[in-house]
C-alpha cells in the first residue's frame, strides 16, 4: 500500500509541469441554505429555544442529501448515516429491554461502521463508550468491566477477538452488518417521523452521553462522563473559533478514542453538515495524498487537517525522502497548501518549535495549537485569523475559547487566584472586528506586564460531569465554587497576549537545587539540536537535589558515511557542550542515550513509568 502510494506521488509530480500558482485559488461553495424553514428545522429550533442541546444526529438532518462520510468503501450521505444509526438503535434497544442509560461499548475501524455504532447508541437514548483496535484484550477488559458495560457492539473483523472477552463478562455482543444498514431503502426514511420516534430533547439535556477514558499516562484511567450539552458547548465554541463550515472537508487520521479525534475531528465537522474523510490509520504517504488531492476528484479536496506532533513529524519525514531535492515539488506543495488547505492544527501533545518552523517552511501554515483535555474538551486555542496583534506563536496555546472561563491559581495556595480570564462569542480574539485583547484580569499587586505562572482552573458548560464511580476523585478534582483543577502548569505572556502549558504539576514541573523547571521547555530546546530525534526528560528523586533533571535522548539516525563514524561517546560530548550553551546550571540536564521514547496513540508520554524504569535500572546491581 505505502510503495503504491509513494509511487501514485512520484507519478504526479512528474506529470504537473504546468501547474502554477495561477490556477489554485480556493473555490468554497458557501451555498447551503433553504428559502423555507422545513419542518425539520422548526423541530430543532423548538429544541433550542427550550435549551436543549441537539445532537449531532438530529442536526445531521438539516444536511440529509450531502456526502458526509468517504471512508475505504466509498462514500455515504448524511442521510444513510441517519437511516443506518435508527435501524441499530432499534436492535440496541432490543437487546438493551427498550430501557435508556445503558453503556454501550463498541470497537470498530476508523470508517462508517464507527458512526453508526455512536450514533445508534445515542438514537436509543444509551451512554456510547468507544474502544480502540488498538488496545490489548486486557486493556479491553478492564473498560468493559470498569464502566459496567451492558452491550458490546463490533464488527465481523473482531468478533473473534472480542467473544471470548464477552462470554467470559457475561456480556451480550452484537455484530453490526453494515450492508443491511445501510441499503436501497436507506433514501427513503421520514425524517419527520425519526424525530418523533427518538428521545425527547428534555432528556438529551440531562443525560450522559459518553464515557471517555483518560490517558492514564500520570494515573490509572478513569472513565470520564460526558453530557450532550457538555459535547454541543464543545462543538459550538470550537466551530465559532475555527469557522467550520458545511463547505469543510475534514481529513481523519486520528485514534477514534480520545477527544481530539471523536469531537474534535469527527463531531465538530458533522455537526457543521461538513464533509469528512476518514483513513483506516495514519500513513504518512497516503496523508499526503489526500492534502494534495492527487489522483482523486475535486470534491474530495482537503480544507481543515488535524493532527497531533507526531504526524506532523512523520509528515516532514516522508516530504523529506520524496519531495524535498525537486524544486518543483516543493514549490507546488506549498503554493497548493497555502490556496487550498485553509486551516491545520495540532494539539494532544507539546508541538517541539522545530516542527512549527519546518511545517511553516513546506506547507505555509503556522500550525495553530490548541490546549485541551479528556474532562474539559479545548480550553484554549490560538486565533484561526492573525494579524498584527493575533499571532500564532510557537510554544503558546492562545487564549480562552467561547464558553470558557481560566484562571492562574498559586500553586502553594490553590485559593490564591493569580490572573482570571474568559472567551467570549464575537468579542476578543473570537471577533471579526479588531478588538484582541483578552478579558484577564491580573491580582492587583502583580506586575501587568510580567509572566504569570501557576496552576491552570477551568470552568464553563464543556467541563465534564463526573468520574465513572469515582465520588471522591470526582470532589477532589474541582474547587469549592465550581473550577476543574486540570493538574496542569500554564503560564500567561501579557506581552504577546497568550498562555503556554509548562507541564503536569506531578511529573513536568522539576524541582531541582530549589528552582522549579519545567520539564517540557527543556524538551523544547533539546530538540532544536539537529542530533536528536526524540527526547523526555524527567526528574529522578536525589537526596541532595530534590530531584536530578534527566535527559533521555534518541539520536537522530545518521545520513552520511563521515556522520557515521562519529561515535556514541563523541556525541554525548557534543550535545553536553551545547547544552552548556543553552542551560542555566540549575536546569542541565543529565544525558543518557535511550533506543526510543514509549508513547500512546496520541503521542504522550507515560513519565511516571520512565522514572520507575529508570531507578530500576540505576539500582541493578551487576550480576557477578
Amino acid at each position: 500500500m505505502i510503495r503504491i502510494q509513494q509511487r501514485n506521488l512520484i507519478k504526479f509530480f512528474s506529470n504537473s509541469r504546468t501547474l502554477s500558482s495561477s490556477n489554485l485559488n480556493p473555490n468554497f461553495d458557501s451555498s447551503n441554505s433553504s428559502s423555507q424553514e422545513s419542518k425539520v428545522q422548526q423541530l430543532i429550533n423548538a429544541d433550542l429555544k427550550c435549551n436543549n442541546p441537539v445532537p449531532v444526529f438530529k442536526r445531521a438532518l438539516l444536511n440529509s442529501q450531502k456526502t458526509a462520510i468517504k471512508d475505504i468503501n466509498g462514500e455515504k450521505t448524511y442521510l444513510e448515516l441517519i437511516s443506518g444509526s435508527f435501524k441499530l438503535s432499534k436492535q440496541i434497544s432490543d437487546v438493551c429491554a427498550k430501557e435508556s442509560l445503558a453503556k454501550v461499548a463498541f470497537l470498530c475501524n476508523n470508517d462508517i461502521s464507527y458512526i453508526l455504532s455512536q450514533w445508534a447508541t445515542w438514537m436509543s437514548g444509551q451512554i456510547a463508550i468507544p474502544l480502540s483496535t488498538a488496545h490489548p484484550v486486557e486493556l479491553l477488559e478492564f473498560y468493559i468491566q470498569d464502566s459496567e458495560t451492558n452491550l458490546i457492539i463490533t464488527t465481523p473483523q473482531y468478533e473473534e477477538k472480542l467473544k471470548p472477552l464477552a462470554d467470559k463478562l457475561k456480556k451480550p455482543l452484537h455484530v453490526i452488518d453494515q450492508a443491511a444498514l445501510i441499503d436501497a431503502e436507506s433514501t427513503n426514511l421520514d425524517e419527520e417521523s425519526l424525530l418523533c420516534n427518538l428521545p425527547k430533547g428534555s432528556f438529551y439535556k440531562k443525560s450522559p452521553a459518553l464515557f471517555l477514558y483518560t490517558s492514564g499516562t500520570t494515573s490509572k484511567p478513569k472513565g470520564v462522563q460526558m453530557t450532550y450539552s457538555n459535547l454541543e458547548a464543545q462543538v459550538s465554541s470550537l466551530q465559532h473559533a475555527w469557522n467550520i463550515q458545511s463547505t469543510d472537508t475534514i481529513l481523519h487520521a486520528l485514534p477514534l478514542h480520545h477527544t481530539h479525534g471523536i469531537i474534535n475531528a469527527l463531531l465538530l465537522p458533522l455537526s457543521a453538515g461538513g464533509k469528512v474523510i476518514m483513513l483506516p490509520k495514519f500513513e504518512s504517504d497516503n496523508v499526503w495524498s489526500h492534502l494534495l488531492n492527487i489522483n482523486m476528484p475535486q470534491k474530495d479536496r482537503v480544507t481543515v487537517f488535524m493532527g497531533i506532533p507526531t504526524i506532523f513529524n512523520y509528515l516532514i519525514q516522508e516530504y523529506d525522502k520524496l519531495f524535498s531535492k525537486s524544486s518543483q515539488m516543493t514549490e507546488y506543495i506549498k503554493t497548493h497548501c497555502q490556496n487550498k488547505i485553509r486551516l491545520m492544527i495540532c494539539g494532544s501533545a507539546p508541538l517541539p518549535n522545530t516542527v512549527f518552523q519546518r511545517w511553516k517552511d513546506i506547507t505555509g501554515h503556522k500550525l495553530l495549537e490548541r490546549y485541551g483535555m479528556t474532562e474539559i474538551g479545548m480550553c484554549l486555542s490560538n486565533p484561526l485569523t492573525e494579524n498584527k496583534v493575533r499571532q500564532r506563536l510557537p510554544g503558546f496555546v492562545g487564549q480562552p475559547l467561547p464558553g470558557v472561563k481560566v484562571r492562574v491559581a498559586n500553586a502553594e495556595n490553590p485559593k490564591d487566584i493569580l490572573l482570571e480570564a474568559s472567551g467570549e462569542y464575537n468579542k476578543g480574539i473570537w471577533s471579526q472586528e479588531q478588538e484582541d485583547k483578552a478579558v484577564v484580569k491580573i491580582k492587583q499587586g502583580l506586575a501587568s506586564d510580567a509572566e504569570i505562572i501557576g496552576s491552570l482552573q477551568v470552568q464553563g458548560p464543556s467541563v465534564f460531569k463526573e468520574y465513572w464511580n469515582r465520588e471522591s476523585v470526582t470532589k477532589e478534582a474541582f474547587t469549592e465554587d465550581g473550577f476543574f483543577i486540570t493538574g496542569d502548569t500554564a503560564c500567561y505572556d501579557p506581552t504577546v497576549n497568550s498562555f503556554k502549558i509548562m507541564g503536569r504539576n506531578s511529573v513536568d514541573i522539576l524541582k531541582s537545587k530549589g528552582y522549579k523547571i519545567s520539564a517540557l521547555e527543556i524538551e523544547t530546546k533539546l530538540l532544536e539540536n539537529p542530533l536528536i530525534e526524540d527526547c523526555a526528560v524527567i526528574g529522578v528523586p536525589d537526596e541532595v537535589l530534590g530531584q536530578k533533571i534527566i535527559a533521555l535522548i534518541v539520536k537522530r539516525v545518521n545520513k552520511t558515511a563521515d556522520e557515521s563514524t562519529v561515535n556514541e561517546t563523541d556525541n554525548l560530548l557534543t550535545l553536553k557542550k551545547w547544552c552548556e550553551s543553552k542551560f542555566a546550571s540549575y536546569s542541565m540536564p543529565t544525558l543518557t542515550f535511550v533506543s526510543r521514547i514509549p508513547r500512546n496513540q496520541l503521542g504522550k508520554v507515560n513519565k511516571a513509568e520512565l522514572v520507575k524504569d529508570f531507578v530500576k535500572k540505576a539500582n541493578e546491581v551487576p550480576a557477578k
